[in-house]
């Protein structure tokens, strides 16, 4: 699912561990976990982001700890 929608990743993603609830989790439903999560990174690292200006009184120049790159 290379470059599919991070949407529809995270959809499944989410729906399948809100319906799993607060309980064990077997062997395999791990290994569908492990899917689920391999098809949304697949689909992030084939989405773009947009990156928004910083707005405020916190516009000034950015340095240190501030500084975060995605991967």
């Amino acid at each position: 699912m290379y470059g599919g929608s991070l949407d529809q990743a995270n959809a499944a993603l989410r729906t399948y561990v809100q319906e799993h609830g607060d309980r064990p989790w077997t062997a395999e439903e791990l290994t569908e976990l492990a899917r689920l999560r391999a098809d949304w990174t697949a689909a992030a690292r084939g989405t773009r982001m947009a990156i928004r200006p910083v707005q405020g009184p916190a516009a000034g120049p950015v340095s240190g700890a501030a500084v975060v790159t995605a991967a």
